[in-house]
C-alpha cells in the first residue's frame, strides 16, 4: 500500500499541478533576539490539512511539532487518511521528523514571537522546502501557517495552520495518533466487487447507483442493473463491459491522475447471483446500453407525465413518445440536425421497459385494441393483454406495406393466451402509424 501511494504522490509533481509557497512572513525587519535563552522553554504545537475529493487520503495529514529546550524543532506526520491508528513504532503512515530545524524567541516589528525555521533533510543531510515562521502570542496560545511538502524535498505542498502553547497537549506520539484517527465507514450498499491485488472497490447501492473507490476514495460514480444474463455496469454514463465466468463477474475501470498517471482496477464480484435487483426510483431514467460503431454509452430515456422525453445517446434528444403495453415508441420533438440526427438514425426508437428500469430496444409496438403487438426483431412478435398484465412470446409476423400478418405459436405454448387470442387477436390486421386494427 505504502508503496502504490508513493507512485502516486510522485506522479502529482509529474503532472505540474499547483504549488504552494512557503507559510511564513515575509521579513520586512530584521528579527531580534531577547534575551530570555531558548533553553528554559519548549513549546507543542498541532495542526491537520484536510480536504474532500479524489486524492484526499494522499493529501490529508496531521502534524504534531515539539520546539524543544535545546532550540531544536522536530515536525512529525500523521497520514490520518490512510485509517491506520496503529503503535508510531509499526505505522506506516506516521513519519517521525517529517520536518526538522530550529527555533528562538525574537521580536519582530517589534512583537514578541517565536521564530521557527524548518526543512525537509533527506539521508544525506541535503535541505529542501525550508521556511521560516512566526508564530505570535495571542492568550497564551500561539499559531502559524506551516508550509508542507506533499512529497518531501519536492515543490507540490499545501499549508497547515498550527497552534501550541508550553503546555504539552499530548503525552506523546501515540496519543497524537489517537485524536487525529479516523474510522473508514463504508458507503452503505447491497453488494460490491472487489479488487483485492490493488485495494479498490465498487460498491452497489440499493437505488442502483455504483460507488467506485481506490483504497478509502471515491473517484467515479455510475449505474447498475441484475438483468438474466448478470450484471450491467456503466460509469459515468459510458458503458462499461462486464466479463461473466458463470456467475463470476468482473470489470475493468482506469483512474487517472490528470491523464498522465493510470492505475487499471480489475473488479470482481465471485456471484452475482446472490446480488438483490436494484430498486430503483420511479422517476429515474430508463436505461440501455448502446454500441454506435465501437463507441460504447448507456443510453437514458426520461419520461415526463405530459407525454414528452428526453433520449440521451452522447447528447440529448427531445422527444415525444407513445405507451403501448409495456412499450413506448418515440418521435423526434422536432427537426433533428447535426449529431442528434446521426444518433436519431443509429438507435432503436421503440423500447419495452422493464421492471428495473433497464430498457430493450425492439423494431415497433402497435397499439391493436385489448392488444399490444410488440415487434421484437424482423420476425419474432411478442403479444400482451395490458389490462390483466398477461402476456406470450412466440409469435411470428410480416409486414408487407400496411398490412401485417401474425401467426400465432402452437396451442401449448400459448397455454391460457389461447383464450385471449381467439377473442380478440386475429391473423391479418392494417396499421396506420402506431395503430393496427383488424383487417376485414
Amino acid at each position: 500500500m505504502k508503496k502504490i501511494i508513493a507512485l502516486v504522490l510522485a506522479a502529482m509533481m509529474l503532472v505540474g499541478m499547483l504549488a504552494a509557497c512557503g507559510g511564513g512572513d515575509n521579513e520586512t525587519t530584521a528579527p531580534k533576539e531577547t534575551t530570555a535563552p531558548a533553553a528554559t522553554k519548549s513549546y507543542q504545537f498541532y495542526g491537520k490539512f484536510e480536504e474532500s475529493g479524489g486524492f484526499s487520503s494522499f493529501l490529508n495529514a496531521a502534524f504534531l511539532l515539539e520546539l524543544n529546550a535545546d532550540g531544536t524543532a522536530v515536525c512529525d506526520k500523521y497520514a490520518f487518511g490512510s485509517y491506520d491508528a496503529s503503535d508510531v513504532a509499526t505505522n506506516e503512515s506516521y513519519t517521525q521528523s517529517y520536518l526538522s530545524g530550529t527555533w528562538k524567541e525574537v521580536e519582530k516589528d517589534g512583537v514578541p514571537c517565536l521564530q521557527i525555521k524548518l526543512a525537509y533533510i533527506d539521508s544525506n543531510g541535503a535541505e529542501a522546502n525550508a521556511q521560516t515562521c512566526y508564530a505570535y502570542d495571542v492568550a497564551g496560545v500561539y499559531s502559524f501557517d506551516m508550509t508542507f511538502p506533499v512529497v518531501p524535498g519536492q515543490a507540490y505542498t499545501r499549508v497547515a495552520t498550527m497552534e501550541g502553547k508550553e503546555e504539552k497537549t499530548y503525552a506523546d506520539d501515540n496519543a497524537f495518533v489517537q485524536a487525529y484517527a479516523i474510522t473508514f465507514t463504508a458507503p452503505e450498499h447491497v453488494g460490491t466487487f472487489v479488487d483485492a491485488e490493488k485495494n479498490g472497490t465498487a460498491y452497489l447501492q440499493a437505488d442502483g447507483t455504483l460507488l467506485l473507490y481506490a483504497g478509502y476514495d471515491q473517484f467515479a460514480d455510475g449505474k447498475w442493473t441484475k438483468t438474466a444474463d448478470g450484471v450491467t455496469i456503466s460509469v459515468g454514463g459510458e458503458a462499461v463491459e462486464v466479463t461473466m465466468d458463470g456467475n463470476k463477474a468482473s470489470f475493468t475501470y482506469s483512474r487517472s491522475l490528470d491523464g498522465n498517471y493510470t492505475t487499471d482496477y480489475v473488479y470482481v464480484c465471485e456471484d452475482v447471483s446472490v446480488l438483490p435487483s436494484a430498486e430503483v426510483s420511479a422517476d429515474a431514467p430508463y436505461t440501455v446500453s448502446v454500441d454506435l460503431g465501437g463507441n460504447a454509452t448507456t443510453g437514458e430515456l426520461t419520461l415526463k407525465d405530459d407525454g414528452t422525453a428526453n433520449l440521451k445517446v452522447f447528447t440529448d434528444i427531445p422527444c415525444t413518445y407513445e405507451k403501448i403495453g409495456s412499450a413506448v415508441v418515440l418521435t423526434p420533438a422536432g427537426e433533428l440536425e447535426g449529431y442528434g440526427a446521426q444518433i436519431w438514425m443509429a438507435v432503436k426508437h421503440a423500447y419495452i421497459l422493464n421492471e428495473d428500469h433497464s430498457m430493450t430496444g425492439i423494431v415497433n409496438a402497435y397499439n391493436a385494441g385489448d392488444l399490444a403487438l410488440l415487434c421484437l426483431d424482423e420476425t419474432n412478435m411478442k403479444v400482451e393483454f395490458p389490462a390483466y398484465g398477461m402476456s406470450r412470446e412466440g409469435f411470428t409476423y410480416t409486414l408487407t406495406d400496411n398490412a401485417l400478418t401474425v401467426t400465432a405459436p402452437d396451442a401449448e405454448t400459448l397455454g391460457a393466451f389461447a383464450q385471449i387470442w381467439t377473442g380478440v387477436g386475429a391473423e391479418n390486421w392494417t396499421v396506420d402509424g402506431n395503430t393496427a386494427t383488424k383487417a376485414e
